[in-house]
């Protein structure tokens, strides 16, 4: 013969609850005072699904009662985490040639028959994926100097060199760029 299952009792434990609810709450209700005796009574525990039916004897002095308890489940609160300010810094500058990430004579005036310049970005706090690229803006319009994505973090430096021969004359700004954002300018002259 098999063990009836989980299922196969909640019928009749619903039932037995009932039958124990009409003899403890019907002599009450008709005026028929409790009896000094224990009798037993049913506590229905929720929070699990289906409920739990467990019987307990009450105490002698104590009237028997059914009772419902629901325990909320506490909500995770998300653990925030810190954010890190952003401490990127850059500054451009037009050379005429540089020495690692030392300007060679900052230009102010780039003579006319100059056929070239460096422009040098210096930066400190970068992050590695970071792509730092220039751009040249004149009379002429903008030219783009090729943009380099950082292996690594920190402080460093980037360059690209600008061919301006035939460019005319007149005022020019470098500007720097961080993932496509501009993060420092320059200007200078070109003359005669």
């Amino acid at each position: 013969m098999s063990q009836p299952t989980l299922e196969q009792l909640r019928f009749p434990a619903a039932l037995i609850l009932v039958i124990l609810a009409a003899f403890v709450f019907l002599p009450r209700l008709g005026g028929t005072p409790a009896s000094a005796t224990a009798t037993p009574s049913a506590t229905i525990v929720a929070g699990q699904p289906g409920g739990e039916v467990t019987a307990t004897e009450a105490a002698a002095t104590t009237p028997p009662a059914a009772t419902a308890t629901a325990t909320p489940r506490a909500t995770p609160q998300p653990t925030l985490q810190p954010v890190e300010p952003d401490r990127f810094t850059a500054e451009v500058l037009a050379c005429r040639s540089i020495s690692g990430s030392d300007c060679n004579d900052r230009l102010g005036t780039l003579r006319g028959d100059a056929s070239s310049f460096t422009a040098l970005v210096r930066f400190t706090d970068a992050n590695a994926g970071d792509a730092i690229a220039v751009n040249l803006d004149g009379p002429s319009g903008t030219i783009a100097g090729g943009p380099y994505t950082l292996q690594g973090g920190g402080d460093g430096y980037y360059y690209s060199t600008f061919n301006v021969g035939g460019l005319p004359r007149g005022d020019y700004t470098l500007t720097a760029t961080r993932n496509g954002s501009d993060v420092a300018t320059t200007s200078f002259r070109r003359g005669r």
